[in-house]
């Protein structure tokens, strides 16, 4: 390898893409799940009178 490969600009670079990619795949998952349990259902008219008499 190559010394220029780790220099600290190479180093910051690494991580933080590191970093992006487990976001990323973090968010995916995350969508993955909410997606996984269904279409949603509109609440019950009950929980809307109530907002709007508030």
């Amino acid at each position: 390898m190559n010394k220029d490969f780790f220099n600290k600009k190479n180093i910051l670079a690494f991580i933080t893409a590191s970093i992006s990619i487990l976001i990323g795949l973090i968010y995916l998952a995350l969508v993955f799940i909410l997606d996984f349990r269904g279409p949603m259902s509109p609440p019950p008219s009950e929980a809307l009178i109530s907002a709007v008499v508030f």
